[in-house]
C-alpha cells in the first residue's frame, strides 16, 4: 500500500545526460481480469446480447491503434482538449491545492494513456511552475503501457511525483478508500470524453463513486452534436478507427483460444443517433456465420463502442444526478468542454 506519497519519496531531478529513472508502478489489482473478460465475452455470445464487451478494444495493440486515431485531423476531440488545456493551464492548475493527489482514471476499457499523457503533461508542467507539491497517479490496465508512457516524466519534476497504478476502476476506487489516502485532498482526472463511452444512466453513479467532500474532478466531455463532424471523427479516410475497432475481434479470438470470429466475415459500421446524441460503432457479419455454435445472420449488429455527446442540458442533468457542482469550465468552438467540479 502506498501510504505516505508526499513524504516517502525523495524528489530527485534526473540529470539531462542521464536516462530517466524507471517509472514507479504500484500493482493494486484484486482480480484476474482476463478470466472475467473471457466469461463476459462468452456470455455476450451465448445470451443473445446486442453488444460485445468494450474491454476487448483495449489491449496493447488497441491502445496503439487508438493513439493513431487521436492524430487523425477528423478526430477533433483530442486536439480540442489539448488546446483548452494549453490556453487555461494555470487557471486549471490553481484549482489543485498543494499536497494533493492527482489521480487520472484510465482503466476499465476506455483508456489510451499515451495520448492522454500528451494532455496531462501540460497540467503537470503548470503545477510544477506554480510550485505545487502534487503526487500524480496514472491508473491503467497495461503495465507495459504505463511503463512506456510514464518514463518521459519520471524524475522530471522537483515538486510533482509521478506514479503508475496497475488496475481497474474498481481497484482504483478501493485503493483510494485506504485510511491513509482517503482524507488527503485529491483531484480525479477524467479526460478524453471517456465518460461518453458509458451509458448515460450509469455515468452519474460512476462519477459519484469517485468523488467525496475532499475531492475535485477535472472532466473532459464532448458536446458536439453536429452529425457531419461526429461521423467524420469515427470514420477517418485512412480507416484507422475501423482497424482499431476490428482489433477487438482479434483479441476476442485470442481470449477464446481459436478463430471463433472469422475476421473476413465481419465489418465495422458506425451510426449517429441524433435523438439520443450518441454515436455507435458496430460489428456486423457480411454473411451468415456461426460463433461458438451461435448463428449470427448477415447484417446483425453487435455494439463495439458508444460515444455519448453531452450538450449543456445533458451536462446539467448529469451533474445533478452525480451530486456535483461546476466551479469552472472552458469550452471550444467545436463544443468540447473541460469542467472542474466538486461535490455539491
Amino acid at each position: 500500500m502506498f501510504e505516505k506519497p508526499l513524504n516517502s519519496v525523495t524528489r530527485v531531478k534526473a540529470h539531462p545526460a542521464q536516462s530517466p529513472p524507471a517509472p514507479r508502478i504500484i500493482d493494486i489489482r484484486a482480480a484476474k481480469r482476463d478470466i472475467e473478460l473471457r466469461e463476459a465475452l462468452q456470455q455476450s455470445i451465448h445470451s443473445g446480447s446486442t453488444a460485445l464487451p468494450d474491454l476487448l478494444l483495449w489491449d496493447e495493440q488497441g491502445l496503439r491503434l487508438f493513439e493513431e486515431v487521436t492524430y487523425c485531423p477528423s478526430y477533433y476531440l483530442t486536439g480540442e482538449e489539448i488546446s483548452l488545456l494549453e490556453k487555461n493551464r494555470l487557471q486549471i492548475a490553481n484549482h489543485i491545492p498543494d499536497g494533493s493527489m492527482l489521480v487520472e482514471l484510465g482503466s476499465g476499457g476506455v483508456f489510451y494513456h499515451h495520448q492522454n499523457l500528451r494532455k496531462t503533461k501540460i497540467l503537470l508542467d503548470a503545477l510544477e511552475e506554480l510550485g505545487r507539491r502534487v503526487d500524480y497517479f496514472a491508473l491503467d490496465l497495461s503495465y507495459s503501457e504505463l511503463a512506456r508512457t510514464l518514463r518521459p516524466v519520471s524524475g522530471l519534476y522537483r515538486h510533482v511525483n509521478c506514479y503508475g497504478l496497475l488496475g481497474t476502476y474498481d481497484d482504483g476506487r478501493r485503493w483510494l478508500q485506504h485510511p491513509n489516502l482517503r482524507m488527503r485532498p485529491k483531484t480525479i482526472l477524467f479526460l478524453g470524453s471517456t465518460l461518453g463511452n458509458m451509458e448515460k444512466d450509469d455515468a452519474a453513479g460512476f462519477l459519484n463513486s469517485f468523488t467525496d467532500v475532499e475531492c475535485g474532478l477535472l472532466l473532459g466531455l464532448d458536446g458536439c452534436k453536429r452529425e457531419k463532424e461526429v461521423l467524420a471523427a469515427y470514420d477517418d479516410p485512412e480507416g484507422i478507427n475501423h482497424r482499431f475497432v476490428k482489433n477487438g475481434l482479434v483479441r476476442a479470438n485470442r481470449i477464446l483460444g481459436k478463430e471463433a470470429l472469422e475476421l473476413h466475415n465481419w465489418d465495422v459500421q458506425g451510426g449517429w443517433d441524433a435523438e439520443n446524441g450518441v454515436h455507435t460503432q458496430y460489428y456486423s457479419p457480411s454473411t451468415d456465420t456461426f460463433v461458438e455454435g451461435v448463428r449470427f445472420r448477415a447484417g446483425h449488429r453487435l455494439v463495439a463502442a458508444r460515444s455519448h455527446k453531452y450538450d449543456a442540458s445533458d451536462r446539467d442533468t448529469l451533474f445533478k444526478r452525480a451530486g456535483l457542482t461546476p466551479l469552472d469550465s472552458w469550452s471550444s468552438e467545436k463544443q468540447y468542454n473541460l469542467l472542474y467540479l466538486r461535490s455539491a
